[in-house]
C-alpha cells in the first residue's frame, strides 16, 4: 500500500490522508476495497479503488470551490454579493393560519427531539465515566458519542420520521414514523435540525473558550407559549434560474407563493423587490416566518447586487469628516471639526410615550384569571402595544441612519459599551429606548453599501469631557450637565455638540516605525 500511496500526486496524497483520518459519508477507502474481491494484487486495487476514490472527492472539491470563493451570479449576469433582507406583514386565510401554526410546532418538535437525543447521550456517557472511574478502569465509555453536525441531524431525523430507523415511532395502524409529516414542507424539519446543530455548536464553542461574549449554556427545550413561533423555508433554486421557476416567488404585487402554502397575501409595497428579482439583482435564499403579537411576518433573506456607482459616489455628500455623538435627548448630533453643526435627530422616546398605555395594559392583565379567555385578550392587547413601540423605534432609527449616510462621506462614531451602560438602573430604560446599539449596526452596514467611510473611536476617548475650544479635559462631568462650560477659555456649548466636534477632529494614529 505504501507503493500505491507514492503513485498519487501530492494533492491526492493529502486528500487521502484527510479522508483516512475523518472518514467520508460515501464510505471509507477500506470499505470500497471490500467490494472488489477480484482485485488480487495492489495494481488492480490502485486502478479500481484508490485512484477513482480520490478522483471522485477531488472533483467534489473542485465543484465546491467556485461556490465558496466567488459570489453567485443571477440569470441576468449580475454579481450578487450584498446580504439583504426584506420583511412583509402577512394576511393569511384560515387554512394558512392553521398550517403556519403546525409548521411552528413542527420546528419546536424537531428541536426538542435533537436536544433530547443529545442530552440522553451525554448523560449516558457521563454515567459510564463515573462508573469506570470508580472501578479504576481507564477505558472509554461503550456508548458511542453522537455527531452534532447539521447533516447528521438531518439524516437521522429524516430516517426517524420516515420510519426507516429502529427507534421510529409506531402508529396505531402499525406503520412507523411521523404520520403527519407529509402535511408540512420538508424544509421545516431540516432547517430546525440545522438550528439545533448551530445551538449545540455555540454551546460547545463557549465551553472550549472559542466564543466571545457571555458564556452559552446547553440549549433550552422549546416550549409552546414561551418561545416565539417561527420557522424557515429554503428557496431551493440556484441564483442562475429564472424567478418564475423558483419555489418562493411573487405571484402579483400583493401575494407571495410559498411551498405547501400557495399564494399568501401580504401588506406593504413590493415593487422594489419584485423589480430587483426580475432584473436579476436579488436572489432569495430563504423565507423566515415569525409570529409576534398575533401577526405573522415573512423575512426574505438573500443576496443582492451592489448599489449603483452613482449612489455609492454621491456629489452632494460632505467630504470633511463629521463626528456623530449618540445620546438620549438627541438620537445623534453631528458636526465637523470646525464646529459647524451638521444636523441633529430627535431622540427616540417611543417607550416613554407609551408608558401610560403599557401600565394600563399590564394592570388589566394582572386582574385576569390565569387560563381564561379574558387573559388571552389582555395578553394580546399588551403585545400589540409592545409591537407598535418596537416598529416605531425601528422606523425612526432607519430614518436617522439613512440621513447620515446620505449626506456625509466620512463618519466618526464611538465604540460605546451599551451592554455596560444599561446596567445603570436609573438610565437603563432610556438607553434601551434610544436603540444606540441598533443605530450603530445600521450605520455600519449602510455605510458599507453606500461607499461611506466609518471611523470607530475607542470607547475610552473623553469626547464629552474635552473642551473643543482649548482641548482641556475636565475631571468630572455629570450626566445632568447638558451644557459644557470650560473654566479655562470660557467656552459654553451644548454637551453633545462639543462631543461631536471632538470626534470629528479625531485622527487614527499611524503605527510608529520600528527603530
Amino acid at each position: 500500500m505504501r507503493l500505491l500511496f507514492q503513485k498519487l500526486t501530492e494533492v491526492e496524497q493529502r486528500l487521502l490522508t484527510i479522508i483516512a483520518k475523518r472518514g467520508v459519508r460515501s464510505g471509507t477507502f477500506e470499505a470500497r476495497a471490500g467490494f472488489l474481491p477480484q482485485c488480487s494484487n495492489d495494481a488492480c486495487l490502485f486502478v479500481h479503488v484508490v485512484r477513482p476514490f480520490v478522483s471522485h472527492h477531488l472533483s467534489r472539491l473542485d465543484s465546491m470551490a467556485p461556490r465558496l470563493t466567488t459570489p453567485p451570479t443571477s440569470h441576468s449576469g449580475q454579481v450578487l454579493s450584498r446580504a439583504v433582507t426584506f420583511q412583509f406583514a402577512l394576511d393569511p386565510n384560515a387554512q394558512q393560519r392553521i398550517l403556519l401554526a403546525k409548521c411552528a410546532g413542527a420546528r419546536r418538535y424537531t428541536m426538542n427531539h435533537h436536544l433530547a437525543r443529545v442530552k440522553a447521550n451525554l448523560d449516558a456517557r457521563s454515567t459510564e465515566r463515573e462508573v469506570l472511574s470508580e472501578s479504576g478502569d481507564p477505558c472509554e465509555p461503550s456508548t458511542p458519542s453522537l455527531s452534532w453536525k447539521a447533516f447528521s441531524f438531518i439524516n437521522a431525523f429524516n430516517a426517524w420520521k420516515n420510519g426507516e430507523s429502529e427507534h421510529s415511532l409506531v402508529n396505531d395502524d402499525g406503520t412507523q414514523g411521523l404520520a403527519w409529516h407529509h402535511e408540512l414542507p420538508g424544509d421545516v424539519f431540516e432547517c430546525a435540525s440545522v438550528d439545533a446543530a448551530r445551538a449545540l455548536e455555540n454551546f460547545a464553542a463557549s465551553r472550549r473558550g472559542e466564543r466571545s461574549g457571555t458564556s452559552v449554556g446547553f440549549p433550552r427545550f422549546q416550549a409552546k407559549g414561551k418561545v416565539t413561533p417561527s420557522f424557515r423555508l429554503r428557496n431551493r433554486a440556484t441564483p442562475g434560474r429564472t424567478p418564475s421557476s423558483q419555489p418562493i416567488r411573487f405571484c402579483d404585487p400583493s401575494h407571495l407563493r410559498l411551498p405547501k402554502f400557495g399564494p399568501v397575501k401580504f401588506f406593504g409595497p413590493s415593487r422594489k423587490v419584485r423589480r430587483m428579482i426580475d432584473a436579476g439583482r436579488f436572489h432569495v435564499y430563504s423565507a423566515t416566518l415569525t409570529q409576534r403579537a398575533g401577526r405573522w411576518t415573512v423575512s426574505l433573506t438573500g443576496v443582492a447586487a451592489e448599489l449603483h456607482q452613482a449612489e455609492r459616489s454621491r456629489t452632494n455628500r460632505h467630504a470633511v469628516p463629521f463626528g456623530v455623538d449618540r445620546g438620549i435627548t438627541s438620537l445623534w448630533v453631528a458636526a465637523n471639526a470646525n464646529g459647524v453643526p451638521f444636523e441633529s435627530f430627535e431622540g427616540v422616546k417611543t417607550l416613554k410615550q407609551a408608558h401610560a398605555s403599557l401600565k394600563a395594559a399590564n394592570q388589566a392583565l394582572a386582574r385576569t384569571t390565569p387560563g381564561s379567555q379574558g387573559r388571552q385578550r389582555a395578553r394580546s392587547r399588551l403585545a400589540k402595544i409592545h409591537r407598535k413601540v418596537a416598529n416605531t423605534r425601528r422606523h425612526l432609527v432607519h430614518q436617522a441612519s439613512k440621513a447620515l449616510v446620505d449626506r456625509a462621506q466620512v463618519l466618526v462614531i464611538e465604540d460605546l459599551n451599551v451592554a455596560g451602560m444599561v446596567r445603570n438602573r436609573h438610565l437603563a430604560r432610556s438607553i434601551s429606548d434610544a436603540a444606540m446599539g441598533e443605530l450603530s449596526r445600521q450605520i455600519l452596514y449602510k455605510a458599507r453599501w453606500h461607499g461611506v467611510e466609518v471611523r470607530v473611536v475607542d470607547r475610552y476617548l473623553p469626547s464629552s469631557k474635552t473642551c473643543s475650544g482649548c482641548g482641556v479635559v475636565r475631571n468630572v462631568l455629570d450626566l445632568s450637565e447638558r451644557t459644557y462650560s470650560c473654566e479655562v477659555c470660557g467656552l459654553v456649548i451644548d454637551r453633545d455638540l462639543n462631543a461631536a466636534i471632538n470626534l470629528a477632529r479625531w485622527q487614527l494614529k499611524a503605527p510608529s516605525a520600528s527603530p
